[in-house]
């Protein structure tokens, strides 16, 4: 009898609420985690607007029992990332592996140091780019990730996560680890427009080194990419703009030389070719049959499911 009971009320719960909540739950951390300002959330909120016109026909309950998880994952790597990433650029700048040294080269070039950028600047402008910059690294990849995770489509999480930094982070290493190339103001003897502040010397070194290729341009470029295949043109939009601004705001600060930034677009259109790759052979060769009948099986009448 309990245990009829007990069937009974798991019936009667409304699971697709549960899992909206927890959805909503997850997302807030993860802007909490990245400190992410009131823009961040205007900007995410403004991508997500037409978010139904890319929407697939999968029942929400089953996604939220492969999207939730995977969402986690993602979060999970990116409370850690962070700090796995200094730990190799701080093992790279102590063992000092950089055969090549680019730094006069670079500046030899004409117009690679991107001073053109600053033709027009303006301290409202200065402050507009240090905040593109600051949060450009990740939050383009989050709003991607967020906005895929609510068209219900596990394929696209996978694709924005991949062409970003799960694949570019280890694909980057060599270049890093080969190529000494110091940010445009170091080398220039000029002041650092991010305002950053440094604990030491060696402090200061770890941070203005590794910029071929631009992985600010890479990150950005491939959300970029990925996002002109979706239908929303609102989303769509935002993001040439935005992850545009990125690219710019690289430029405009003396950070990137124009050659790490084409490098950097050349960097993204090779990692989303191969992530397309690796997905399709992933749905091929690599998912189970079940899972695929699983998730594949079309959602609930428009009455009963929610709608974003």
């Amino acid at each position: 009898m309990t245990k009829l009971k007990l069937n009974e009320l798991m019936k009667s719960m409304d699971w697709t609420m549960f899992g909206i909540i927890a959805s909503i739950f997850l997302i807030w951390q993860i802007g909490t985690v990245g400190n992410w300002s009131t823009e961040c959330w205007i900007l995410l909120c403004i991508c997500l607007l037409g978010v139904r016109k890319d929407q697939i026909d999968v029942d929400w309950k089953r996604f939220f029992l492969i999207g939730i998880p995977l969402l986690g994952v993602f979060y999970y790597f990116y409370g850690s990332g962070n700090g796995f990433w200094w730990k190799i650029a701080n093992w790279m700048f102590e063992n000092n592996r950089h055969p090549w040294r680019w730094d006069s080269y670079m500046n030899a070039i004409p117009l690679n140091s991107g001073g053109w950028a600053r033709w027009i600047s303006t301290p409202f402008l200065d402050r507009a780019m240090v905040w593109v910059y600051n949060y450009g690294f990740v939050l383009s990849l989050w709003i991607c990730i967020v906005r895929s995770f609510w068209t219900r489509s596990v394929k696209k999480m996978l694709s924005y996560a991949l062409s970003g930094h799960m694949l570019q982070f280890p694909l980057i290493l060599p270049f890093y680890n080969l190529i000494l190339l110091h940010e445009v103001w170091y080398v220039n003897k000029q002041p650092d427009l991010l305002h950053r502040v440094f604990a030491d010397e060696n402090s200061l070194l770890v941070a203005v080194m590794n910029c071929f290729p631009s992985m600010h341009t890479s990150i950005s470029f491939a959300m970029l990419l990925l996002a002109l295949r979706e239908k929303d043109r609102i989303f769509k939009y935002m993001m040439v703009m935005y992850c545009g601004a990125i690219i710019f705001s690289t430029l405009y600060l003396q950070i990137h030389w124009v050659i790490d930034v084409i490098a950097g677009m050349l960097f993204a259109y090779g990692t989303v070719k191969l992530t397309d790759f690796l997905i399709r052979i992933g749905a091929s060769h690599v998912v189970p049959a079940k899972f695929k009948r699983f998730y594949s099986k079309r959602a609930a009448p428009a009455s009963s499911e929610l709608t974003m």
